[in-house]
């Protein structure tokens, strides 16, 4: 079965990731595209191999050969396209954070569901292959009972004109949003979900209507302890290095940087009594946009399993809200896992 792809809001990284996986992945092919501006549209199509530029969600989702796109709007728009997208027929792989709420999470995993097609959420990071090798050597039992972990993201992102982020009636919040969504994610790919979240959240250095600095501790259904830090002020001069995670167990630890690598390259080492194991990825290693895509397209033809369901996109959703409940209130918020 051959994913005809449609791209809507062909931006920074549909440019930088999305449209070339699509190119590198057999019997995936990107059809058309749409962006606010017609000529922008075009220009993208033209230098991607796109049949068709339109300069609406509502057009490309009427163009017939498209069966699949790729939602990397804003996310305020998430919901209203993926909800359109289902109800035109056509699979959707959106972007992060799956939309603003919870309930909005909802609707898409119920409009997808009604109408029998794929919701994928794009956390790439769980097809980061240090991702995956961590996974495995966290459930083979490498560094024994996991009790801690530590996951950050951060970097100095302060506004600027034209740049929504800062916009909360487009972004839906700070740094939590846009950097600790992933964190979010990854931990719970990698040592299960949450049951409770503590919360600091500022805004410390810029004029900001979100938060620039924000620092989560979780209590994971395992009863480990997790803490997830993601900023927006903080001068990241080295992210191959700062921009990671650690694990640690009764008897290892495990270190990777950095969690955001789009070809999987990166530093990955597993310490325990028998010495350090060293699994770093060269530059150049997979690509887990492609990774993800391949996975995608199984789902589709009904060849494997949805890689990163919808549901696992709410989940995440529902930490956030808790922290920023936890925030707002001084106190810790008990989750119930929604994706259960």
């Amino acid at each position: 079965m051959t994913i005809y792809w449609g791209i809507l809001g062909a931006g920074k990284i549909a440019e930088s990731q999305m449209a070339p996986a699509i190119a590198a992945v057999p019997g995936h092919e990107l059809v058309a595209v749409s962006r606010r501006s017609l000529d922008a549209a075009q220009e993208f199509a033209d230098k991607h191999g796109a049949q068709r530029a339109y300069d609406s969600a509502e057009a490309l989702l009427d163009d017939g050969q498209v069966n699949a796109v790729y939602v990397a709007t804003p996310p305020h728009l998430h919901a209203r396209e993926t909800v359109m997208a289902a109800e035109a027929g056509k699979h959707v792989l959106c972007e992060k954070p799956m939309a603003l709420t919870t309930a909005e999470a909802q609707e898409m995993i119920e409009a997808c569901r009604a109408n029998g097609v794929v919701l994928t959420i794009c956390h790439y990071q769980r097809f980061n292959a240090r991702h995956q090798r961590v996974r495995s050597l966290v459930e083979g039992g490498a560094i024994g009972q996991v009790t801690a972990a530590r996951i950050n993201f951060s970097h100095r992102f302060p506004p600027q004109p034209g740049v929504w982020h800062h916009n909360p009636e487009i972004s839906g919040g700070g740094p939590v949003m846009d950097l600790g969504i992933h964190c979010i994610d990854l931990l719970r790919y990698l040592c299960g979900p949450a049951e409770s979240v503590t919360a600091l959240m500022d805004t410390l250095v810029d004029e900001s209507p979100v938060d620039d600095t924000a620092t989560l501790l979780l209590r994971l259904a395992s009863g480990a302890q997790a803490v997830i830090t993601s900023h927006w002020t903080t001068a990241n001069h080295a992210p191959e290095r700062t921009n990671g995670l650690e694990i640690w167990g009764t008897e290892g630890s495990i270190v990777a940087a950095p969690i955001s690598a789009k070809d999987s390259a990166g530093t990955l080492r597993v310490l325990t009594a028998g010495g350090i194991q060293d699994y770093a990825v060269e530059p150049g290693g997979p690509r887990p946009h492609v990774a993800l895509l391949e996975a995608f397209g199984e789902a589709v033809a009904g060849d494997g399993p949805n890689p990163i369901p919808g549901e696992e996109g709410l989940a995440g959703l529902a930490v956030v809200e808790a922290a920023y409940e936890s925030a707002r209130n001084g106190h810790s918020v008990t989750l119930q896992d929604p994706s259960d």
